[in-house]
């Protein structure tokens, strides 16, 4: 598990971008079948299980991280960008990050000195004002040309190494929802070698942090009886009160209770978690979840659909950290729930 979530941390995939990540996901699933499908909005769909079964089942989690779009390249080879997703700002100064240009570059957000700073970049900064510088390269005559490499339209990450942490914690950017990917691959691990009594539709999608576009177009393709969507939700760390005070990393995914999702399905899946002796953690929403489960409940005529998120640290930022354990848990309660369907 380590190991495939590291390989999935490390590739790119910003919202619109998910091509690479998609691919690799391709590539895994394919040892257990031909039915694997990359379509031009980069979402992945993948066909197991009974597939002559008249129940469909879908299994969604979202491809893509957040990150930036370079929206002009100076002469002297600075960028600038805009947001793609929920990118925390409060982050962003002197972060090390990867820029997708006709070739891939390394760069740092650009971050005033504090011996030449008059206090008002101690705050977060607005996206207008960050600047990125990449490595520098020039030609000959010592002029740069990293207008020549990057284009208004290329993408950007921060770049961030996975850490093994104490105990089953890990840490990296991407994260959300990386952590998300593996669980599903990991299940489909798991229902290859079972028989299951429905037809699963794996849908890795694209563009949830931005328009949830690859969840809304796989939904209404695919018209699933049932969805499981699987995402991160937070957990407790200082200065989280309410609810979330009482998620702790380690003890079990969260399944969710709101008003937009099948209570049904969420009773079955508590079920299967009671009677297997897998740890499980509630998540009360009042509506919507901020997931793709708000879109693909209302596609079409409606899918029954649940929820199953992982506590998380520091979301969207370059050290989110989440627990092994948790998802390797998920895994095994997707496989128990088909198991039963």
């Amino acid at each position: 598990m380590k190991n495939l979530l590291f390989d999935l941390c490390k590739l790119s995939g910003v919202s619109g971008d998910e091509g690479e990540v998609a691919r690799y996901c391709a590539d895994y699933i394919k040892k257990y079948t031909d039915n694997v499908y990359v379509d031009f909005n980069n979402n992945l769909t993948a066909v197991v299980g009974n597939l002559s079964a008249e129940k469909t089942v879908m299994l969604d989690a979202h491809l893509d991280r957040i990150g930036f779009i370079v929206t002009e390249v100076d002469e002297r080879g600075f960028l600038r960008v805009d947001k793609v997703g929920g990118v925390d700002l409060r982050t962003v100064l002197d972060a090390p990050v990867v820029i997708y240009g006709k070739r891939t570059l390394f760069g740092t957000v650009c971050c005033m000195p504090p011996h030449l700073s008059d206090g008002n970049e101690d705050k977060a900064v607005t996206i207008d004002r960050v600047i990125i510088q990449p490595e520098e390269i020039t030609d000959e005559n010592g002029k740069s040309i990293i207008p020549e490499i990057v284009s208004a339209g290329d993408y950007v990450t921060f770049y961030s190494e996975p850490v093994v942490l104490l105990g089953d914690r890990v840490s990296c950017a991407a994260l959300d929802n990386r952590a998300g990917v593996a669980a599903v691959l990991r299940a489909v691990d798991y229902i290859s070698n079972i028989e299951i009594n429905a037809r699963v539709i794996v849908s890795l999608t694209s563009q949830e942090e931005t328009y949830a576009a690859g969840a809304k177009t796989a939904a209404f393709l695919y018209e699933p009886d049932e969805c499981i969507c699987v995402d991160v939700s937070f957990a407790a760390q200082p200065g989280i009160s309410d609810q979330y005070a009482s998620v702790k990393l380690g003890e079990g995914a969260m399944l969710c209770i709101s008003p937009n999702l099948n209570r049904e399905m969420f009773n079955a899946l508590r079920g299967v978690c009671e009677e297997n002796n897998i740890k499980y953690q509630l998540e009360v929403c009042n509506g919507r979840t901020g997931t793709n489960a708000d879109h693909i409940a209302v596609s079409r005529s409606g899918v029954k659909t649940a929820v199953v998120s992982f506590p998380e640290k520091n979301m969207h930022t370059q050290a989110e950290i989440v627990s092994l354990a948790d998802i390797e848990s998920t895994a095994a309660l997707i496989r128990e729930y088909l198991r039963r369907r």
